[in-house]
C-alpha cells in the first residue's frame, strides 16, 4: 500500500482521536462543575437541615459565602445554584487555578479541591408547623440541626420542597400579627416583640393561608399547620 496513503490515514485518525479526547475532556469539566453545584447545594441543605431531606426550608434571600471569601445574596435555589456554577466556573479546575482559592478553606473540599460554599449567618428557616427561626450563632444552628431527624436518605441537592411567598401575615403570643414583606421584616418584628416582652422569648408564627411555590413552579395555597406538615411529608416521600 501507497507509504504516503497510509501516514495521511494515521494523521486523520490522530485527529479523530484528538477530537474525541478533546470531547470527553469537555464532558468530564461539565460534569465536574454540575457535580460540584449538586454537592455544594446538598452541602448548604445539610448545614441546616433543610431541603427536600431535611426538617426546614429555607427564607430567601440567603447569602452565600465561597472559600475566597467572596459572597453572593441569592434570592432561590435557581440563583443559588447559578452563583455557585459561575464561581466554580471562575476558580476551579477549567482555568488552571486548581485548588488555589481555599482548597479546604471550609473544611469540605469538592472537585479540584475547592472548598465548598457556606450559608452566612444570621438566616432564617421555617419548621414544619410553620414556626419561624432565626439562626444568628452557630450554637443555635447546631441546635435545630440535632433537632432534626427526618429519617430517610435525603434527596437530590437543590430541590426544596416549597418556597415561601411573600407578603404574609405572622403571629405572637399576646394576638399581635403584623404583615411583612421580607424575612428582614420578620426578624425586625420578632425583634421587636421580644424587646417589648422581655422574659417572654418568642417565634413568630404563620397565620393562615400562606401561599407556597412548589419545586415545579406551581403555587399552592396551605390552610393550616396540618397541611404544611402533610406537604412536607408528601414532599419526603
Amino acid at each position: 500500500m501507497n507509504r504516503a496513503f497510509i501516514k495521511s490515514i494515521s494523521f486523520f485518525a490522530l485527529l479523530a482521536f484528538a477530537g474525541f479526547f478533546t470531547a470527553c475532556q469537555e464532558e468530564d469539566s461539565i460534569m465536574t462543575t454540575e457535580n460540584f453545584v449538586l454537592q455544594s447545594t446538598k452541602g448548604i441543605e445539610d448545614q441546616c437541615g433543610a431541603g427536600r431531606a431535611g426538617c426546614y426550608e429555607l427564607v430567601f434571600p440567603i447569602t452565600l459565602q465561597f472559600a475566597d471569601s467572596t459572597t453572593a445574596v441569592v434570592n432561590n435555589y435557581d440563583e443559588m445554584k447559578l452563583a455557585i456554577r459561575t464561581w466554580f466556573e471562575a476558580n476551579g479546575s477549567g482555568n488552571g487555578n486548581g485548588g488555589h482559592h481555599g482548597g479546604g478553606h471550609h473544611g469540605n473540599g469538592g472537585p479540584s479541591g475547592l472548598g465548598r460554599p457556606v450559608i452566612v449567618l444570621p438566616f432564617q428557616v421555617i419548621t414544619e408547623t410553620g414556626e419561624i427561626v432565626t439562626i444568628e450563632t452557630i450554637e443555635q444552628l447546631r441546635e435545630i440541626r440535632a433537632l432534626c431527624n427526618p429519617g430517610g436518605p435525603g434527596g437530590p441537592g437543590g430541590e426544596p420542597c416549597f418556597t415561601l411567598n411573600f407578603p404574609l401575615t405572622i403571629s405572637f403570643p399576646d394576638g399581635t400579627q403584623v404583615v411583612v414583606n421580607t424575612k428582614e421584616e420578620i426578624k425586625a418584628a420578632a425583634r421587636a416583640w421580644n424587646m417589648s416582652n422581655p422574659g417572654l422569648h418568642t417565634r413568630p408564627v404563620f397565620v393562615f393561608p400562606i401561599t407556597v411555590t412548589l419545586r415545579d413552579g406551581t403555587i399552592l395555597v396551605v390552610n393550616s399547620s396540618e397541611e404544611l406538615v402533610a406537604l412536607k411529608a408528601e414532599c419526603r416521600g
